[in-house]
């Protein structure tokens, strides 16, 4: 058992090692020059606002739907 923590106390050790010695990658974010913060941030809006436009509508039909298949036919026996 004693050989099981050694193995764990030295793969921690050596991810420690990796931590320091390996440099960590850079990320670049590229951003269109043409488009500012605020264009882009309208545009989603615009987007977001066609996605849920219809929302209440299909909600309502979803509500329907469930009602009619769930409605009660009063053959159901008393508790």
């Amino acid at each position: 058992m004693r050989w099981l923590w050694r193995l764990l106390t030295l793969f921690i050790f050596l991810g420690f090692l990796r931590t320091f010695l390996v440099p960590q990658p850079k990320i670049f974010i590229a951003w269109p020059e043409g488009q500012s913060w605020s264009q882009k941030i309208q545009v989603e809006m615009r987007q977001l606002q066609k996605f849920t436009q219809d929302l209440p509508a299909s909600i309502e039909v979803e509500v329907r739907r469930l009602w009619k298949d769930f409605q009660p036919n009063g053959d159901g026996k008393e508790v």
